[in-house]
């Protein structure tokens, strides 16, 4: 899962409600694809309908035959997955593009990726192909939106397109090509002018995310939907609100209209998708709750169907749209008519917080005061409750407390954290604090769909707590923590000496970072006495697997020799020989890797001779001055090695002293530069080797550094 799903996601998946209607009908499916493997983040159709692409985690396009649902083709080829597919015009050419920030056309006569132009500096998020497939549109994580002219020949950027504050999440080019829409995180819709590259207008559109956004066949509308569960529909003109459509009970995800424009199909966080009459906002039907959230919608350019794909599922659904032609009915109460005034971004937050207020003003003290019925009851035990600021001396606090609810309960978050939840509702984590006053809020979701809060005011006290959260875990939480871990003892080569301590060094330390650190064990991948092509293949699928929001740490322990004659450092892998070098690793060959992995952070770490000459700089070894969020942000490549001589003795001294101050450590989050300077003078006491460390040179260091975070930081 591309990391465009974030905790943020799960919340509004553990916040779904059930949902009835006395008024909407059901909607049928029809039947559904499936290929193994194959979990379809985008599905669409080709513009004569006859074939449907979709997308997936396997990095693979699949061309489904409409009537037969038979592969018709595979196109593979990418190196990570694709977010979203369009053709260009009928019997044109496909593009997709996603998590490698490039814009890729493709073949279809070849089955072949034609060309990959580098289209952002971040994920591509959302794609659109003008009606005479001519003009391609793509934006992303970098919050520009670049609009190129397309042809038999690689695309040709025209316009960059600047004004977003946050992500693009959809776009979406008018049905006479000559102007586009695009949403973004930032909570906007902005129109703009495809002839000149200008911006039209733009408008606070919802709460929250905007997830997607659609000009009705006729141009003359605009829907969008957003995290704030609504679908509005706007003048595509003026970019000005006509009505309101209310009825997901989760984030809104997906939008399309039926080719006769009259109808509206959506999809959601509430595992349900939707038809709306465009003309009056009325939902016509509601399908039964599917197995995840609805991902993506659209409709059939030839026939009554459409199709939806959902979060982690390899089944495409293709459904019966029975309403097609029905007559416009009458309007209900689930549809506002908007007023022309729009609401400013102070009114927007002020709102929110008003509602947010209301929400959880009952959660204070000892005993649950009256919540919105039918929500849980949580008691707090841990802290205890009080009317007054709660006073705490610690940079973290356990709370504590139980949640009791119709059916039993789902899910409590604290503070947006998951806590551990027994079978009777008592739940407990730990949470950072930062300086000064911390609001705490517990939400609890029943397994019938309800939620309730309950809210602590914390005043923590500690000089070792940060000064602001978002110095801290929020920042470092985006990006997953990578591990190679390598330890050679035994050698083919009978001239070269067998070792006894490298693969139980490497063991320890892989042990106290998946236990004692943000490291998952599926991330931690471990060689014991590996070849010399087992270590490229697996330093090559790093760079396929880690993203820019990664960190990677290197370890590795065997032997390693420094040529002085040719200033050259070697790694000697387990089927190395001493007679010559052929399977000997490069110190410029690892250095090679290590900028060729698109990591934020790596950090090397070497218990081995090791070539001095890989360093540019050597640290000063004090604690960095720069704020942990600025680290963070910053890339960084260094390394910390066991010493400079041509031998390291084989009880090593360096691993002792690196494993024992990493069990030890009780700051959640530590710096390696901070580490280093912890265990270096132990190890210069103890042993004849100085150990080093610095930047590594001529791979994007900026200045940043690689943070080890505790998964249970000390109580």
């Amino acid at each position: 899962m591309t990391r465009d799903l974030s905790i943020s996601l799960l919340i509004g998946i553990l916040v779904l409600q059930s949902f009835t209607s006395a008024t909407s009908g059901q909607i049928n499916e029809k039947r559904s694809l499936a290929e193994s493997n194959h979990l379809i983040y985008h599905a669409c159709y080709d513009p004569t309908g006859t074939l449907i692409a979709t997308t997936g985690s396997d990095n693979n396009i699949i061309l489904w035959n409409t009537e037969s649902g038979i592969i018709h083709r595979t196109l593979s080829g990418l190196k990570k997955r694709p977010n979203q597919v369009v053709f260009a015009g009928k019997g044109g050419d496909l593009y997709s593009a996603g998590e490698d920030g490039l814009v890729t056309r493709w073949d279809l006569r070849l089955v072949k990726i034609a060309s990959s132009t580098p289209g952002h500096s971040g994920a591509i998020k959302a794609l659109s192909v003008n009606p005479a497939g001519d003009l391609l549109a793509s934006g992303g994580e970098d919050r520009i939106v670049r609009i190129w002219a397309i042809s038999e020949e690689d695309p040709r950027l025209i316009y960059e397109l600047k004004g977003h504050k946050k992500a693009i999440t959809t776009l979406d080019i008018s049905p006479d090509g000559k102007s586009l829409v695009s949403g973004s995180a930032d909570q906007r819709l902005i129109l703009w002018d495809l002839q000149t590259g200008g911006m039209i207008g733009e408008t606070i559109a919802h709460k929250g995310w905007i997830r997607c956004a659609r000009f009705s066949p006729d141009g003359e509308r605009i829907s969008s939907g957003g995290d704030d569960r609504l679908i509005k529909l706007w003048d595509a003109r003026k970019l000005t609100p006509v009505r309101t459509m209310e009825g997901h009970t989760g984030w809104v995800q997906a939008l399309s209209y039926t080719p006769s424009g009259k109808l509206i199909i959506s999809g959601g966080h509430d595992a349900t998708v939707r038809i709306w009459e465009a003309a009056t906002g009325n939902m016509l039907a509601v399908s039964e709750k599917l197995e995840q959230i609805v991902l993506s919608v659209d409709a059939s350019p030839i026939r009554n169907d459409f199709i939806s794909s959902c979060l982690l599922s390899e089944k495409l659904k293709i459904w019966a749209n029975e309403f097609a032609e029905t007559p416009l009915a009458q309007e209900t109460e689930a549809v506002r008519e908007e007023p022309l005034r729009q609401e400013t971004p102070e009114e927007t937050q002020q709102e929110s917080r008003q509602e947010s207020q209301e929400v959880s003003a009952a959660g204070q003290g000892s005993e649950p005061s009256a919540p919105v019925p039918g929500s849980p009851l949580i008691t707090i035990f841990s802290p205890m409750p009080s009317k007054e600021v709660i006073i705490h001396e610690r940079p973290y606090i356990l709370v504590v407390g139980k949640a009791e609810g119709e059916g039993g309960i789902q899910t409590v978050l604290v503070n947006r954290q998951m806590a551990e939840l027994n079978e009777a509702g008592v739940f407990q984590t730990e949470i950072p604090l930062k300086l000064g006053e911390n609001q705490v809020e517990v939400v609890a979701v029943s397994r019938i769909g309800k939620m309730g809060r309950s809210e602590l005011t914390i005043l923590c006290t500690s000089e070792d707590a940060s000064r602001d959260l978002s110095d801290s875990g929020d920042a470092l939480e985006k990006g997953r923590y990578y591990a190679l871990i390598i330890g050679i003892d035994q050698y083919a080569d009978d001239r070269i000496g067998d070792l006894d301590y490298p693969i139980q060094d490497a063991e320890s330390l892989f042990q106290t970072l998946v236990d004692s650190y943000t490291f998952l064990e599926e991330n931690v991948t471990f060689l014991r006495n590996p070849s010399r092509t087992e270590m490229i293949i697996a330093l090559d699928e790093l760079s396929q697997e880690v993203s820019g929001d990664d960190n990677l740490l290197i370890f590795y322990a065997g032997h390693g020799y420094w040529d002085e004659k040719t200033g050259i450092g070697y790694w000697l892998p387990a089927d190395a020989s001493r007679s010559n070098t052929a399977n000997w690793f490069r110190n410029s060959t690892l250095r090679d890797f290590i900028g060729s992995i698109p990591s934020r952070h790596t950090l090397l770490v070497a218990d081995a001779c090791f070539s001095g000459s890989i360093f540019k700089t050597r640290a000063g070894f004090a604690s960095p001055d720069q704020g942990i969020s600025k680290l963070h942000e910053l890339p960084s490549r260094k390394a910390m090695t066991s010493g400079s001589l041509k031998e390291v003795p084989d009880k090593s001294v360096f691993v002792k002293y690196l494993i024992r101050e990493l069990q030890q450590n009780e700051s959640r989050m530590l710096p390696s530069e901070e580490l280093f300077g912890k265990f270096k003078t132990a190890v210069l006491n103890n042993s004849p080797n100085v150990p080093q460390y610095g930047t590594i040179q001529n791979v994007g260091d900026e200045g940043g550094d690689f943070i080890f975070t505790l998964k249970f930081p000390e109580r």
